[in-house]
């Protein structure tokens, strides 16, 4: 392979790998700290698990693994935040642009504004169908505060869309080997001659 093919190779690779990892990285406000789950709501962290009964004990982050009753459990990591009202909503992901002004149409489930003293508030619903879903926290302060706070998650198994990053990566983990391999016996070849 000549230098400037190979070098052009691993900038093409160079650049698919870290567009690839900064796609399979976009979950929102969402953030995995250890065996946490932190939801950034304004300047302050909630933390977050979900979970289905009847299809395992595990607790899951972002993504849910089946339809089903499910539950969320949002834990106030600040006290400030228990004299503030929080809603929750689920809406189908439709992108951003076109939720405006529909929110209502596209709502599957929501939790009304409360205040919860105790710092936790447990919402559960049941999803019929797999699909792409959007959460939706806001959280209104007695000074004026208003946070609203967005992560996505899939249920029931994530679409071919959102693991293409993943494939992406394999796939330029594929190509560094191959042109590693190649740049090796072209060496090799050379010293030969």
């Amino acid at each position: 392979m000549s230098k400037p093919l190979y070098t052009f190779s691993l900038l093409a690779l160079l650049t698919l790998a870290s567009a690839s990892w900064s796609g399979a990285l976009a979950h929102g406000a969402m953030q995995r700290q250890r065996n946490a789950c932190l939801l950034k709501v304004g300047p302050d962290f909630m933390y977050f698990s979900g979970y289905q009964p009847a299809a395992s004990r595990n607790r899951f982050c972002e993504d849910i693994p089946v339809t089903g009753d499910t539950i969320f459990v949002l834990d106030y990591a600040q006290d400030e935040m228990r004299d503030m009202s929080t809603d929750f909503r689920i809406i189908r992901d439709v992108g951003e642009r076109e939720e405006q002004g529909r929110l209502d149409a596209v709502t599957v489930a929501y939790l009304p504004p409360k205040v919860y003293p105790a710092g936790t508030l447990n919402f559960e619903h049941v999803f019929k169908e797999p699909g792409e879903f959007v959460g939706i926290v806001t959280v209104d302060g007695p000074h004026g505060e208003h946070w609203v706070s967005r992560f996505p998650f899939t249920v029931g198994g994530r679409p071919l869309s959102a693991r293409m990053p993943y494939f992406l990566i394999a796939a330029a983990g594929v190509l560094a080997l191959t042109l590693f391999v190649w740049g090796k016996e072209e060496q090799t070849a050379r010293r030969r001659i």
